[in-house]
């Protein structure tokens, strides 16, 4: 009962999201299975008459079809959208974008870092209705199988792989890619059921089709390897009308695909800036914000964020997977983050683009359940009672202290560094540095031990070993309660990251320099 009135919850605070409305279903299922129940006599049971304007729902959940759309979408074309807009459009109720990992058994590699990937397809299916985009190969840096991509998803509908006609040949013989290369191939073949893409008049041969399929005929197909050949030799501009205008702007600015190697700073330029803004409550935030109303778009480019480092925090939660840049404009008291002066006129303005990680958190609350969220700052356990926290250190994969007692341990990206971090003990860092901070609040054993830089791909995991009834911790990310914790493994995310915008005048050295070196106050 408790898994379905959790998923309820989550449905409830996001009705448009059809993961979490799938979630509900899968767990009424599971508790009906668990009772004893007929969940479909009790589904036609609470049927009532709709209202009028009421929109048609399938009875049970079997009706609902899912499109499982794999590749690796390197990049996202046009083709990959028209696919998924016609997916939609032949009654399909969700179609799940999954981008893959390179598979381990095979020589194909990734062209673009899974963090590129992981904006590009954002990008390419923003806007479209129905699709759900599934980044957890490219986070986990791991392949799934198809067959266990299919049981993942089997309680949210019927679902059907989406392949192109060169997947089938061979299918009579049994030699297709399906059946020879897709782990239990052979038995999906007979049992599962298969969206087969082909050219316009010219479908598979009846013999090659599996025995559950739906032929789509689509055009316009072009194999990502030829995009990035004319990307190669022409640049960005070659491949428009290949792939949608946001993704041609993003393989632009990062040099994606050429012999460039890409950077994390970049400069740009907004020739026609089309504006998100997010202002903080102070008057003098709603002042400054007042200058840029004009260039509000309901399409943003670029997220503007009027206050101090907190509002972009706030901003960052809210509107990270719009993978668009934010530009910072100070109307607070630090503001690390953030530009203090922006010309209201942006058409053509330059600015720098540094790309900031976040952090990966998963953790388990006391009662044995797992949790996952994103942090753009830091990440921390603190005790929960009057008694130190006992905790256990592993860095990836091997402990490293096996007791610390302190009153908390903490992980944080370089912008974090300069926050709670630094209250630790810990040296703000540049916003580029390729470091995390790991810092103790009040640490009683080890004796004398710092805070410590370590390497941006480290995986570290803080496990509490005291009792925890006595001993209880609590978890936070960004500042936002995770309630009580026994263990939170931080890392940095391979898909999630935001693009800071900072004017060709602003000098993070001289920011950091300043908080470093405060000021002379006459003693």
């Amino acid at each position: 009962m408790t898994d379905l009135a959790t998923a309820a919850r989550r449905a409830a605070a996001d009705p448009d999201d059809p993961a979490a409305v799938g979630a509900v279903l899968a767990a009424a299922r599971a508790l009906c299975a668990a009772r004893g129940w007929d969940a479909d006599e009790l589904a036609a049971a609470a049927q009532v008459e709709p209202p009028p304007d009421a929109v048609p729902v399938p009875a049970v959940l079997s009706a609902r079809r899912i499109a499982l759309y794999a590749g690796y979408f390197d990049p996202p074309t046009r083709f990959h959208r028209d696919g998924a807009d016609r997916l939609r459009a032949g009654g399909f109720a969700e179609v799940v974008l999954r981008p893959d990992f390179p598979r381990p058994d095979r020589p194909e590699a990734e062209h673009a870092a899974s963090i590129h990937r992981a904006v590009m397809t954002d990008l390419a299916f923003a806007d479209a209705p129905g699709v759900t985009i599934d980044l957890d190969d490219l986070d986990d840096q791991r392949f799934t199988p198809h067959a266990a991509l299919e049981r993942k998803y089997a309680a949210r509908g019927e679902v059907w792989h989406v392949v192109s006609d060169e997947f089938v040949a061979g299918g009579a013989e049994g030699t297709s890619v399906v059946q020879t290369r897709w782990e239990d191939g052979a038995r999906m073949w007979q049992q599962s059921r298969f969206v087969v893409y082909h050219p316009p008049g010219s479908p598979p041969a009846a013999a090659d089709l599996p025995p559950h399929h739906q032929l789509l005929e689509i055009d316009g197909h072009m194999p990502t390897a030829d995009v990035r050949a004319m990307v190669f030799n022409g640049g960005a501009d070659a491949i428009e009308g290949f792939v949608c205008p946001s993704v041609a702007e993003y393989i632009r600015r990062h040099g994606l695909f050429t012999s460039a190697i890409p950077r994390g700073e970049v400069r740009t330029r907004f020739d026609r800036p089309r504006l998100l803004i997010v202002c903080g409550p102070q008057k003098e935030a709603q002042d400054r914000a007042a200058a840029f109303r004009h260039l509000e778009d309901p399409d943003p480019n670029l997220i503007l964020v009027v206050g101090g480092d907190g509002t972009m925090l706030h901003a960052i939660r809210q509107h990270w997977r719009l993978r668009r840049p934010f530009l910072g404009l100070n109307a607070g008291h630090l503001g690390h983050l953030m530009n203090e002066i922006v010309s209201a006129d942006l058409h053509g303005a330059e600015f720098v683009l540094h790309r900031m990680p976040m952090l990966r958190v998963d953790y388990v609350t006391d009662d044995g359940v797992e949790g996952r969220g994103l942090g753009f700052n830091d990440a921390w356990v603190e005790r929960d009672s009057g008694q130190g926290a006992w905790l256990r250190v592993d860095v990836d994969g091997e402990t490293r202290l096996k007791k610390v007692v302190c009153d908390g341990l903490l992980m944080a990206t370089p912008s974090g560094s300069s926050a709670y971090a630094r209250a630790m003990g810990g040296t703000p860092v540049p916003l580029s540095s390729p470091v995390l901070t790991l810092a103790g609040s009040n640490v009683f054993h080890p004796r004398f031990w710092k805070p410590l830089a370590l390497p941006d791909d480290t995986v570290v995991k803080m496990t509490s070993t005291g009792d925890p009834g006595k001993r209880p911790v609590r978890g936070f990310l960004d500042g936002l309660p995770l309630g009580r914790v026994t263990a939170m493994e931080v890392r940095v995310s391979q898909v999630a990251a935001v693009e800071l915008a900072f004017t060709p005048a602003f000098d993070l050295s001289a920011r950091l320099l300043r908080s470093l070196f405060p000021p002379d106050e006459g003693y």
